[in-house]
């Protein structure tokens, strides 16, 4: 299926925007939707400067009530996502609401039929389409349409929105069965996680009521099922591929009920002064069923993400944007007194979560995230380092070394989000250790990502020697500037692999040795040594100087990538792909880990304030006929080497390497083997590489 254009409707919101966002990184050309802005006062920011916008970004204005202005948008696109819906107003009340949200809708699959280009629409229904039927099932399909009047007869609040969102799927499939257009419809619960966009989601506020102490919100938590956005948005652009895809499909991975809500906050952010299970059972509220996804799982999809992505992410983007606190201050401060002394007549809990929550929103909106320097910034690790440190809300300083003629394109930087307020870019090189001072000056914490990589101009010694030289001139800006609470260096797991022994697997304590490496007579003793005394030298000092240093050992690093160059790792673990048999000898029993993976584990280790030494990173460990195999059957399409001509491949067998230490520690991988190659192809596909 051609990448694009693809229409997204209704792009300022949370999951239009998470979507267009992840549509660019998928490599497709994106049209999105936003209600016109007479006097053009909206901050669209938060999307023109993702990555990939400025070439493959068109923003229109459309509406709703007029739906023949998305007809603009729409022509010429294979696919568009409808998102876009009415919110319930003073002035839209049900009848009206609904109407629109129809009328809308149709509007737009009118247009997408007229275009002649468009081959599948899906279109974001909610749960609760599904969830009010009057039946008294604990867990319901896409075979559920909730009944409107047995809604109404709750008297709960959203009937509008049930009405609206029931009546629009239903007009939106009858359509697509009369027309013979390609439509699909996806039924998320309440949509949990990170936002991009500029207002603070109304699902988001619900899900964390009870950390923000919203005590009218816990009726409505009862017993909730939750979906992470970034799994939701995958679900678009799964249901989208999947020429197999058809009709209704439930996105919901968890449910919780409010007891266990409530234990699993207190357990994760003891800081909050979340309600008890005590207090929580006075609270009264309809028991939502829960929603079963098999037809989507059915169909291939994963869930990623867990009830700690959800939450965690959603009070990152909180804090990050102060989301919180704004509407704390227009919506609820207002109440607050009120709150407060209805609740100490009564000892609730839920007076102090009120007053404790919204100061501890307040200290956590003023502590200020970093500086942090990145060394290196323009390597694969480095750069996907950067990207994930602003979006963790750090401002960021980065390395780059000089280039005389300001050829270099750094705009795969300098366009990520964030960055043109919270990056700075520097001129420094490992030759000149003194060159990094200025990056280092004022920092927090530092990662130190670059090395030189060896040349002909650069024999072992040298690109050793440069290699520690310029990392003991780090750490003693590090040490100087007074500063600088923490180091996190990069090494590789060749500090560990050569040790000459023969373990299957292979932990912290050991260290290379460079001469069993150079007997071997394989590629690479240059690295080892430069690699393996510049982490021992590292540590001695860190040791002497009582500066914190921890150190991250990784294997082959694979995974998508924003810097222009190929990645190497990329390049040997996609050898078979790419038909480069010389490189197959390197790939006898490889270790594996995503460089989102890495990348999450160097900020982990630089947060965990219990992190000392040194820590190996590795995920997965794949044979080469394993691989070859998994590569067989996830790329039929590909000509993969079969495991019988793979029998005559000689090659080292590395050992594997344990990560027991730093899963010890509470971190968790998130990414395997599907992630690993299929986010490499991606990525190489949109750069020209494939």
């Amino acid at each position: 299926m051609e990448k694009g254009p693809v229409c997204v409707t209704g792009g300022t919101g949370f999951v239009a925007s998470w979507l267009v966002m992840r549509l660019l990184q998928h490599g497709y050309t994106v049209r999105t939707t936003v209600r016109p802005d007479p006097e053009c006062k909206r901050d669209l920011s938060f999307l023109t400067s993702l990555p990939r916008a400025s070439e493959n970004l068109q923003i229109f204005n459309a509406d709703l009530n007029q739906p023949d202005s998305f007809n603009e948008a729409i022509e010429g696109c294979i696919g568009v996502f409808h998102v876009a819906h009415p919110m319930p107003t003073k002035e839209l009340d049900e009848e009206a609401v609904t109407k629109k949200a129809v009328q809308g809708a149709l509007g737009i699959l009118k247009a997408c039929l007229n275009s002649k280009t468009v081959n599948r629409v899906v279109y974001t229904s909610s749960a609760s389409t599904v969830a009010y039927s009057g039946s008294n099932q604990d867990l319901v399909d896409e075979g559920s349409w909730s009944d409107i009047e047995f809604h109404r007869s709750l008297k709960i609040f959203g009937t509008s929105y049930v009405a609206a969102k029931t009546k629009t799927e239903q007009a939106i499939l009858e359509f697509a069965e009369k027309s013979g257009l390609e439509v699909v419809t996806l039924a998320p619960p309440l949509v949990v996680g990170g936002f991009i966009c500029k207002n603070f989601p109304s699902s988001v506020h619900l899900a964390l009521a009870m950390i923000l102490g919203n005590q009218d919100h816990y009726r409505y938590l009862i017993r909730r099922s939750f979906v992470h956005v970034d799994d939701l948005v995958s679900a678009h652009i799964f249901l989208f591929e999947n020429s197999d895809a058809k009709g209704r499909y439930i996105c919901s991975s968890n449910q919780l009920p409010i007891d266990e809500m409530s234990q699993f906050l207190s357990a994760k952010y003891p800081d909050f002064p979340i309600p008890t299970t005590d207090f929580l059972k006075g609270i009264e509220g309809y028991k939502l069923c829960g929603f079963s996804s098999q037809k989507l799982l059915s169909s291939g999809f994963k869930f990623k993400h867990g009830l700690d992505d959800m939450f965690g992410d959603a009070i990152q983007s909180c804090r990050e944007n102060g989301s919180a606190i704004r509407t704390f201050n227009r919506c609820l401060a207002p109440r607050k007194s009120v709150f407060l002394r209805q609740g100490r007549r009564r000892g609730c809990p839920g007076a102090s979560c009120f007053e404790a929550g919204y100061t501890r929103l307040i200290m956590e909106r003023k502590m200020e995230k970093g500086p942090v320097c990145v060394t290196g910034g323009t390597g694969f690790v480095a750069s996907w380092l950067v990207m994930r440190l602003l979006q963790h809300g750090y401002t960021v300083r980065t390395t780059v070394r000089p280039e005389p003629e300001c050829k270099r394109d750094l705009s795969f930087l300098t366009s990520l989000p964030r960055a043109s307020e919270n990056l700075q870019i520097f001129n420094a090189d490992l030759n000149q250790p003194d060159s990094f001072n200025e990056a280092i000056e004022g920092c927090i914490g530092v990662f130190h990502v670059a090395h030189p990589m060896p040349t002909k101009e650069l024999d072992e010694e040298a690109v050793t020697k440069k290699a520690v030289q310029g990392a003991l001139g780090i750490l003693k800006a590090c040490l100087n500037s007074k500063t600088v609470k923490r180091v996190v260096y990069t090494s590789s797991a060749s500090t560990v692999a050569y040790s000459g022994s023969s373990q299957d697997l292979v932990d912290e304590s050991s260290w290379s040795d460079i001469e069993f490496h150079r007997s071997l007579k394989i590629f690479g003793t240059s690295y080892v040594a430069a690699k393996t005394k510049t982490e021992q030298a590292i540590l001695e000092f860190a040791k002497k100087s009582g500066l914190e240093v921890v150190t991250l050992i990784p294997p082959l690093v694979v995974g998508g990538y924003i810097c222009k160059n190929f990645p190497s790792s990329v390049y040997l673990a996609l050898a078979m792909i790419l038909g480069n048999q010389d490189h197959y000898r390197y790939l006898i029993r490889p270790s594996l880990v995503h460089v989102d993976d890495l990348v999450s584990a160097h900020i982990f280790l630089f947060e965990n304030s219990d992190a000392k030494g040194r820590y190996i990173c590795s995920s997965n460990q794949l044979p080469i006929d394993e691989m070859s195999q998994f590569l067989s059957a996830k790329y039929p399409d590909l000509p993969i080497p079969t495991t019988d001509f793979l029998k005559g491949i000689e090659g080292y067998k590395s050992c594997g390497f344990s990560s027991q230490k730093l899963l010890s520690s509470g971190f968790k991988f998130k990414h395997g083997l599907d992630d690993m190659f299929g986010d490499a192809i991606q990525s190489c596909r949109e750069n020209g590489f494939l």
